[in-house]
């Protein structure tokens, strides 16, 4: 439930993040969080997971909001793929920003911290 929890909380904080100071947010915040949280061994994971959700959920929002259709049409013939490959990969890239920040901090934490 700890982890739900943290889990749920870190992916508000890039929401909110990306929302107001944008995508270099995801990496700054997984940095962070994996420093904060470099004793739990899911500390990575939920970072990946996190950045993952939030920018699912932004995209989402985005979809409701505006004419995400049209310009999935446009990324079509400029990128050779189809919208929801575009999708998949923008979702992708958030997690792996998120993960490997994290990631590089958390190791950083640990090496430099006295066992």
């Amino acid at each position: 439930m700890k982890w739900l929890a943290q889990l749920v909380g870190l992916t508000l904080v890039l929401i909110a993040g990306t929302w107001f100071a944008g995508w270099w947010f995801v990496p700054v915040a997984g940095g962070v969080w994996g420093a904060w949280a470099a004793g739990q061994r899911t500390a990575v994971l939920t970072a990946m997971l996190a950045g993952a959700l939030a920018w699912g959920g932004l995209l989402a929002y985005d979809a409701s909001a505006g004419p995400m259709d049209r310009l999935l049409q446009i990324f079509h013939p400029l990128l050779r793929m189809r919208g929801g490959t575009v999708m998949v990969l923008t979702i992708a890239y958030a997690a792996l920003l998120s993960a490997s920040a994290a990631g590089l901090t958390r190791g950083i934490r640990r090496l430099l911290t006295p066992a």
